[in-house]
C-alpha cells in the first residue's frame, strides 16, 4: 500500500520556499538560530565544530510492524542520544560531517518498539548556494532494524533542503527533505519543518518551530506534527546551547519531549 503524500508537509514547505526566495534584501542573522529544522548556513574554510543532542520523549505511536495493514497505535517512549558528531567547513559555502544518533526505546503497549541501539551513523555533505538557502545529501548506515524512531536497514539516503531570511526582528526559516529507506523497515518519507527566532539580547533568541514526517509503518502510525517551543543561549560567541520542550499535535508525534543540543566551534 502506497502512503499519500501529506498535503500539510508539502503546503508548509511551499510556503517557506516562497517567503524565503521572495527577497534576498538583508543579510543573514548571525546569533538567531533553529532549535530542530537544519540551519541554512555552513562554517566557513577551515573551521570545525563538535555537537550533541539528548531528549526524551514520552507517547510516541507505533505502527504494527512492517506490513502496512498490521494494526498500529502502540504508544512507547524513546530516549534519544545524539546526534553526536562534528562538522566542518572545506571551502567555499561547503561544509562536510558525520555523526552517531543511539536510541532506547520503552513500550508501554505490547507491540510497540522496546529495544535499544543505534539509529546509525551518518555522513554528510551541505553546499550553501548563499546566506538564505542550502542542499544537504548525506547517508546512514550501521543502524538497529528494530529500534524507533528512526529504524535502518543497510543504507538510507537522505536530502535536505534548508532555508531561512529575515523578516521583521527576527529571523524566519524552514525545511524540506527526504529520505529514502527500505520498504522493510517503513519506506521513504518526507520531513518538513518552519520555525521563527527572535533576538532578545545579543546571547539570547526565542524559538517556535513545527515540525513533522510523513508515516512510518514500524515507527510512526501516522503523519507527525509537533509544536517546538525554547531557544538558543550563546554563553560565548563559539559556543551555543539550545533547550527545548515539544509538544505533539497528532497522535503519532510524541505527546511531550524534552531535549537540548549543543555546539562548541573551534
Amino acid at each position: 500500500m502506497t502512503t499519500p503524500f501529506p498535503l500539510r508537509p508539502i503546503a508548509a514547505g511551499a510556503i517557506v520556499s516562497t517567503v524565503v526566495l521572495t527577497g534576498f534584501t538583508a543579510p543573514a542573522h548571525a546569533q538567531e538560530r533553529p532549535l530542530l529544522v537544519e540551519r541554512a548556513t555552513v562554517l566557513p574554510a577551515g573551521e570545525a565544530a563538535v555537537f550533541g543532542h539528548l531528549a526524551y520523549e514520552i507517547g510516541r505511536e507505533a505502527g504494527g510492524g512492517p506490513d502496512p495493514d498490521a494494526p498500529g497505535g502502540a504508544k512507547y517512549d524513546n530516549a534519544r542520544v545524539g546526534p553526536f558528531g562534528a562538522r566542518f567547513g572545506l571551502g567555499d559555502r561547503v561544509e562536510v560531517g558525520g555523526y552517531l544518533t543511539a536510541n532506547i526505546n520503552d513500550e508501554d503497549d505490547d507491540g510497540a518498539p522496546d529495544n535499544s541501539g543505534l539509529e546509525g551513523l551518518t555522513v554528510y555533505g551541505k553546499i550553501a548556494a548563499n546566506d538564505y538557502i542550502a542542499v544537504t545529501t548525506g547517508l546512514t548506515v550501521a543502524g538497529s532494524n528494530d529500534v524507533g524512531p528512526y529504524p535502518n536497514d543497510g543504507l538510507d539516503f537522505f536530502v535536505n533542503v534548508p532555508m531561512q531570511r529575515p523578516l521583521g526582528v527576527g529571523l524566519l526559516y524552514g525545511e524540506l527533505g527526504y529520505t529514502v529507506q527500505d520498504n522493510d523497515i517503513g519506506g521513504t518519507f518526507l520531513n518538513y519543518g518552519i520555525g521563527y527566532a527572535v533576538p532578545m539580547n545579543e546571547q539570547l533568541s526565542l524559538n517556535a518551530e513545527l515540525v513533522g514526517e510523513e508515516s512510518n509503518t514500524f515507527a510512526r502510525n501516522g503523519n507527525t506534527m509537533s509544536l517546538v517551543l525554547g531557544g538558543n543561549f550563546q554563553p560565548d560567541r563559539n559556543m551555543d546551547v539550545a533547550p527545548y520542550v515539544s509538544l505533539g499535535l497528532y497522535d503519532a508525534a510524541p505527546s511531550l519531549a524534552l531535549g537540548a543540543s549543543f555546539e562548541l566551534r573551534m
